[in-house]
């Protein structure tokens, strides 16, 4: 699929960060694998660009993973407007002493949920649902002091991560989508992950996974993702890209296609020694409660 493609990362309309260090060609000088994934933009997708949903779905089934294009899509201005300032937000919030995140620790969720701030093995998290946003409305009574004064660009970040999302789930197939009504109950959510590299490559942990649920969009600053391209047999890091996310096919997903699409195997890692402290935005579409629960997930 790589040498078929014809828009792949040098794709010059799309760029890395200025750092020479960080470059693609850097990366691959250096002898580390760079996926050359396609690019799919969205605003196609909301056009019902036929092309354009061809390559999505020979993508979601070859590999399960692709970078996703917001560029004058309908959401440019609420996803990517309020990024900086939603990085910045779940930042501070992470720089706060322990006992302050601790109080958000979550007592009232199954042991499947990651709602609230959870500490594990080498990074820590907050994750709110999108259920939960309905339920502040404009209070945001649930969420930590930290996080209220920027309120509204995050509900409108999560809003325009969530019609993102079904974009791409309708456009696979609307037989997908019924499991995903507006209105009925699910663990979609937003989550911010502060993930730091460590000093040595040698002492990085493994975490090789799939994700569960329908789909994962995944924004990103550092060369970390390290996913397994199925098509062509081999492990290679995905380039942060400025103005796309990251989208893989979810367990739930490729459940609900008979297995005609693809939940890529992937980990958090890094692709040389040094540590630094990484943040990771992520939105997890999941299906709907009842489907949930009938499928034993």
């Amino acid at each position: 699929m790589e040498e078929a493609l014809h828009r792949v990362l040098h794709n010059s309309r799309f760029e890395m960060s200025s750092n020479p260090s960080e470059s693609i060609e850097y990366m691959e000088s250096h002898g580390i694998p760079v996926a050359h994934i396609p690019i799919i933009s969205l605003a196609k997708l909301e056009a019902k660009d036929q092309g354009e949903i061809s390559l999505l779905r020979d993508t979601a089934s070859a590999i399960g993973l692709f970078l996703l294009s917001f560029r004058g899509a309908t959401q440019e201005e609420s996803v990517l407007s309020h990024l900086p300032e939603v990085y910045a937000a779940y930042e501070k919030y992470f720089h706060q002493p322990t006992e302050a995140k601790a109080k958000d620790i979550r007592l009232d969720i199954k042991a499947s949920q990651d709602l609230g701030w959870k500490k594990g093995r080498g990074g820590e998290s907050f994750e709110f649902s999108r259920d939960e946003v309905a339920l502040w409305a404009d209070t945001n009574s649930g969420l930590p002091q930290a996080l209220r004064e920027q309120w509204n660009r995050i509900s409108e970040f999560s809003s325009g991560c969530d019609d993102t999302c079904l974009t791409m789930l309708n456009s696979l197939s609307t037989d997908f989508a019924v499991h995903h009504r507006t209105g009925q109950p699910s663990d979609t959510g937003l989550k911010a992950v502060l993930h730091p590299s460590v000093a040595k490559l040698s002492e990085v942990g493994e975490t090789l996974h799939t994700d569960g649920g329908t789909m994962t969009l995944l924004f990103y600053m550092d060369w970390s993702i390290h996913a397994f391209l199925s098509d062509a047999e081999r492990w290679a890091f995905i380039p942060p890209l400025e103005g796309c996310a990251l989208i893989n096919v979810g367990d739930s997903l490729q459940k609900m296609s008979g297995g005609e699409l693809h939940s890529p195997a992937h980990r958090v890692t890094q692709p040389f020694d040094g540590a630094k402290k990484r943040y990771y935005l992520s939105y997890y579409l999941r299906p709907e409660t009842a489907w949930a629960e009938h499928h034993g997930e």
